[in-house]
């Protein structure tokens, strides 16, 4: 099964509280450029997931509106879930439901990536962060990152 893991984009720095955080412009435009870069991929999913924090339903939108796809709120996606928490979610998911996109926070998405793939820290998820991973069930040390994309870098 294939799970995708995306960070959602560069959020304003301020607002009423961090859930209300909104995604800027340059966050919109660089989610944008990683779903056109990895459109092929990303057109197999079948279910989308997202935190119910602004700027992650945000995320998820522009990937909904990109493939025709429906955003799930899931609360297990907030940045404070407990990784084991996550992972028996997914585990009572059914495999008629993958591949799954996941769009939620760090802490989160970096335990869950780096997690499943016993990696320890070495994947990096910054904002706009798309991973794929791939695994027969969701546990640590069972899944192997098939790719991970990182948003473009601005040119100088």
């Amino acid at each position: 099964m294939l799970l995708f893991v995306l960070r959602h984009g560069k959020a304003e720095p301020f607002s009423k509280s961090d859930e209300t955080r909104a995604l800027t412009d340059q966050g919109r435009e660089d989610v944008a450029a990683v779903c056109k870069e990895r459109a092929s991929e990303l057109a197999q999913v079948k279910t989308l997931w997202a935190s119910p924090f602004v700027r992650t339903r945000q995320t998820a939108k522009i990937v909904a509106e990109t493939f025709g796809l429906e955003v799930e709120i899931n609360e297990n996606l907030t940045s404070d879930t407990p990784l084991q928490v996550l992972l028996d979610a997914l585990g009572e998911v059914g495999e008629e439901r993958f591949p799954l996109l996941l769009v939620s926070h760090q802490p989160l998405v970096g335990s869950l990536v780096n997690g499943l793939c016993g990696t320890g820290n070495e994947h990096p998820m910054g904002t706009s962060s798309l991973a794929c991973l791939e695994a027969d069930v969701w546990a640590t040390d069972c899944a192997e990152l098939q790719w991970l994309q990182h948003k473009p870098q601005p040119l100088s």
